[in-house]
C-alpha cells in the first residue's frame, strides 16, 4: 500500500510544474519532500547535461526546512523560487 501510495505521489509531482506558496502551505510533509526532491533531481539532471545546473548538497528535508523557515520570515515567493536560491555554482 506505501508503494502504491508513494507512486501517486511521484506522479502527482511530475505532473505539477510549480506550486504557489499557498499550495505549499497545504502541502503534507511527504508531499513537501517529494516535490524538493523532483527539484533536486531537475538540477543533477541539469547539471550532468552540462546546462549549468546548480549544486544542491544538502538532503531534501533540510530544503523543506529553509522553504518553510523563509515562509515563517513572511516570504511571498513561491517555492522552487525560494529552492533557486540555495545552490551553489
Amino acid at each position: 500500500m506505501r508503494k502504491t501510495i508513494a507512486i501517486l505521489l511521484l506522479l502527482l509531482a511530475c505532473a505539477q510544474q510549480s506550486v504557489t506558496r499557498a499550495e505549499w502551505q497545504r502541502m503534507s510533509s511527504d508531499a513537501k519532500m517529494l516535490y524538493v526532491s523532483s527539484l533536486v533531481g531537475a538540477e543533477r539532471v541539469k547539471e550532468a547535461k552540462g546546462g549549468g545546473g546548480k549544486k544542491y548538497e544538502d538532503a531534501a528535508e533540510e530544503y523543506v526546512k529553509r522553504i518553510d523557515d523563509a515562509y515563517a520570515r513572511g516570504d511571498e515567493r513561491d517555492p522552487d523560487a525560494i529552492f533557486a536560491g540555495m545552490g551553489a555554482r
